[in-house]
């Protein structure tokens, strides 16, 4: 996970998630592109979205130099973006990283 990675969302966040587990699941027994157009689309809908944090690049050096280079594409920053507002519970965010990943 990225910490040089944003999101802009409103503080409030839901005590239950909007989808349940098991449309997760659903959803993450597609394929990558589709996992990857559901967050594209999800994040859309809730005005969810990326941007570098000013850090950015001291966050990566720091990283680099620790071995502990970690690289996420857009679809899972998009995925932790979500976890972050509060749309996706961390097993569920979890859960379709794996899935979009495979």
């Amino acid at each position: 996970m990225s910490a040089a990675t944003g999101v802009m969302v409103s503080k409030r966040s839901p005590k239950t998630p909007p989808f349940s587990d098991q449309q997760i699941r659903q959803i993450a027994s597609g394929r990558s592109r589709a996992i990857a157009e559901w967050a594209q689309s999800t994040a859309r809908q809730r005005g969810i979205s990326m941007r570098r944090m000013p850090n950015h690049q001291f966050v990566k050096a720091v990283s680099r130099l620790s071995d502990g280079v970690v690289e996420l594409d857009p679809v899972e920053e998009l995925l932790v973006a979500l976890g972050r507002a509060g749309i996706l519970t961390s097993y569920q965010r979890g859960l379709l990283q794996v899935h979009y990943l495979r």
